[in-house]
């Protein structure tokens, strides 16, 4: 009697794990009838894509192992990808199809590798090999600006005949360049060497090698708005000095026109009754008078805000070089004497 209890939670124990275990074998089978079915899926694109390069019909065989290859990337799917390339013109792709081919197919494949071999000859002869070296690994490597895989890559990067540009680039490392003129059946290496992103004052722009393009070191902008504020409070200070010429010619204008009318109208100067035009002609003279003085007023005002602010720039970004200066003034008192004593660095 005193088993009982025990059997029925053990038979409930194993009621309630059998669904979660049914459940992992049955998702088991689920993957592995997904994998197959890719699999099938990539086979069928593959015979079709031989059927068709049987056929002589290259541009569908390429399209059926290019998809095939999406699928299941093969190095048996990269031999014919390869060989439909070279047909079709595109040898480029073609030598990075069968460089891998022959990277990953087996040493027993004997024919197959030397068919795979005749025809990357074949190819190589049309573009150019660069070896590209990158230190430290883990690069990217470009190609015209569009990245081929990171350092060490497992093999050459091919490229067609005409001006290209392999670069590399690091996180926390100045991007290298470097221009390249690719010729049919050219063998080259490419190393880079990437040195670490400097702290600051260096910026790298793109360029051979690396070239780097320094930032104006801190003494030289210093140097540059000083010189700039001088350059413009002189500019200001020379137009406050032509405005106030002319306003002072506009002003003996003034008083010879002013005399002048004195005189013609008998010490009364009753305008613009007796000489219109002359009247005319002084206030024309006092006004421009008083602009040229505004002028003036205002150049005079623009050039000591920007020489003062020129001044007080200069003044805050100064290096104190020498020791600073400082006076100490100390009294003295005696019974028969009195004075100072002063102390200090001068």
């Amino acid at each position: 009697m005193k088993k009982r209890p025990l059997l029925w939670c053990w038979s409930v124990a194993v009621a309630l794990i059998s669904p979660v275990a049914g459940a992992q074998q049955a998702a088991a089978p689920a993957v592995a009838e997904e994998t197959d079915a890719l699999t099938d899926k990539a086979r069928q694109l593959y015979e079709e894509g031989r059927q068709a390069a049987a056929a002589g019909k290259w541009a569908d065989a390429h399209a059926s192992f290019l998809a095939a290859w999406a699928i299941k990337p093969h190095y048996q799917i990269a031999s014919n990808l390869g060989v439909t390339c070279l047909k079709l013109g595109r040898n480029r792709e073609a030598a990075e199809y069968l460089t891998r081919y022959l990277r990953e197919a087996p040493a027993t494949k004997v024919k197959e590798r030397q068919s795979a071999e005749a025809s990357l000859r074949e190819a190589l002869a049309k573009i150019a090999s660069v070896t590209v070296q990158v230190a430290p690994q883990g690069a990217v490597v470009t190609v015209d600006g569009t990245a081929v895989g990171k350092a060490p890559l497992a093999d050459p990067v091919f490229l067609d005949p005409g001006k290209h540009e392999i670069g590399a680039r690091l996180d926390g490392h100045v991007p290298v360049t470097q221009p390249v003129v690719a010729a049919a059946g050219g063998i080259d290496k490419v190393v880079f060497q990437l040195e670490r992103t400097p702290a600051s004052g260096v910026v790298v722009g793109p360029g051979p090698g690396g070239t780097t393009t320094p930032i104006p070191p801190r003494d030289n902008v210093r140097t540059a708005v000083l010189v700039g504020g001088g350059v413009v409070a002189g500019v200001g200070v020379g137009a406050g000095v032509l405005f106030t010429v002319l306003a002072n010619g506009r002003a003996s204008d003034a008083r010879r026109l002013r005399a002048e009318l004195v005189v013609q109208d008998q010490g009364k100067r009753l305008c613009p009754t007796i000489n219109p035009q002359k009247c005319a002609d002084l206030s024309d003279a006092v006004d421009a008078r008083v602009d040229f003085s505004n002028s003036a007023f205002w150049s005079f005002v623009g050039a000591g805000a920007v020489g003062a602010g020129t001044v007080i720039y200069g003044l805050v970004t100064m290096e104190s070089a020498a020791p600073s200066r400082s006076v100490q003034v100390t009294p003295l008192w005696g019974p028969d004497s009195a004075g100072f004593s002063v102390s200090g660095m001068f």
